[in-house]
């Protein structure tokens, strides 16, 4: 997977942990929903600048943001054993369970 759309899987991960929806930290970061949403989806890449505001609007350091380790995903990964890791941190599993309750399934 390319850095951008990692980059852009990690902003929205982060995005819906803090419970914000992309116009809402779009607002905050001085961004278009539409530019936000290209970034998310690894279209575009962010500047400095944007990065810097990402950042301070999520509450974040650049190596929270930049923390790529949960975003590649084994194609063979079971959800018993993504249950069986989560089993012992109920903060991750919180913020999982935000996440796939936003997906359209």
């Amino acid at each position: 997977m390319s850095i951008k759309k990692n980059l852009g899987n990690r902003i929205r991960e982060i995005r819906i942990s803090r419970s914000m929806t992309q116009e809402t930290l779009a607002e905050n970061i001085n961004l278009s929903a539409k530019s936000l949403s290209q970034i998310e989806l690894g279209n575009n890449f962010v500047s400095a600048e944007t990065l810097e505001k990402l950042c301070s609007a999520l509450e974040i350091t650049p190596n929270v943001l930049f923390d790529f380790k949960y975003t590649d995903v084994p194609d063979d990964v079971s959800l018993e054993q993504i249950i069986k890791r989560l089993k012992n941190n109920s903060n991750l599993l919180k913020t999982v369970y935000k996440i796939v309750m936003t997906l359209d399934y």
